[in-house]
């Protein structure tokens, strides 16, 4: 055996070596997330990023440059040796966008875009990330190249519709927001965010017909109970509101505004124990909520 087929074959057992690793790290992770357990997450997407990449202090420059040609905000570079390093980078991502920490989260997806830049699930995340630190133009820019990648992204015209919302352009919300129904007409997500949109520009009887039908599709996800809730807490049907906040916390407990609104409809109708519990354990899982809830009571007179 030559020289060189030798070492052919010692680097490739070591990456494959290093895959295994960082694959099952990788898989552990993910259980860690799922439960809500980010900094456990994070640190096993750490090292599986340590296994599968190296980083180096001094870039070559002419590398470090997204799909915008904007200087991406970390200034490792990033030499691959595993291809997985970049689905590495957006599971760190989600954890930290999980604990608030969005500029730890848009430095991991612009890594995995350094290594892979038309990876749509790391531009859909970085404009989720980028919509929470409030740069709009930059989170358009992402959803927009993500529907330009495939057009039949459903994501991409969701995240494109929160940006356009938030920008006060409910008529190009609402265009995005029924093209993602047409592409997903049996997704339960697509008829919960149209559904939202339609909650917050007051078309209540419509929002409600698209939560029903979210429930209906999958009744595993909170989401359409959570906004059949929020339309049944506007209506003034309490009671039925706090079924519906229950059912999405059964799904999922870790929905702040479940308890937050929970919370208050236990206050109006005089359950004060319960919202005290609901307003608490909101709190525990989100502190900056505590203004919002004592609005929240003053308005309630409670």
């Amino acid at each position: 055996m030559s020289k060189l087929l030798a070492f052919i074959i010692a680097v490739t057992a070591a990456v494959s070596i290093y895959s295994q690793d960082s694959s099952e790290l990788n898989k552990r992770g993910l259980k860690h997330f799922e439960r809500g357990e980010y900094d456990s997450a994070i640190a096993d997407f750490t090292h599986a990023i340590e296994l599968s990449s190296k980083l180096t202090e001094k870039p070559d420059t002419g590398l470090r440059k997204n799909f915008n040609g904007e200087s991406t905000v970390d200034t490792n570079e990033v030499t691959v040796i595993d291809p997985l390093t970049a689905a590495e980078y957006v599971n760190r991502g989600k954890a930290y966008f999980a604990k608030g920490q969005f500029d730890s989260a848009v430095s991991d997806y612009d890594h995995a875009l350094t290594i892979t830049p038309a990876m749509t699930s790391a531009l859909l995340c970085r404009g989720i990330a980028r919509v929470g630190k409030n740069q709009l133009d930059l989170a358009l820019a992402d959803f927009e190249r993500v529907i330009k990648i495939d057009s039949t992204l459903v994501g991409g015209y969701i995240g494109r519709a929160a940006v356009h919302q938030a920008q006060g352009d409910l008529a190009a919300a609402a265009s995005d927001l029924n093209t993602a129904v047409k592409l997903g007409p049996k997704n339960a997500m697509t008829y919960y965010y149209r559904g939202e949109s339609l909650r917050r520009s007051g078309n209540l009887s419509a929002a409600l017909a698209d939560f029903e039908y979210s429930i209906k599709l999958n009744s595993k996800l909170p989401n359409g109970f959570l906004g059949r809730g929020l339309v049944r807490l506007g209506q003034g049907r309490y009671e039925d509101a706090i079924s519906d906040f229950t059912t999405a916390l059964q799904n999922d407990g870790r929905i702040t505004h479940a308890y937050v609104n929970r919370g208050f409809s236990y206050l109006v109708v005089g359950n004060a124990k319960a919202a005290e519990s609901d307003f608490a354990r909101a709190i525990e899982l989100d502190p900056t909520l505590a203004t919002e809830i004592a609005a929240g009571r003053a308005k309630i007179g409670s």
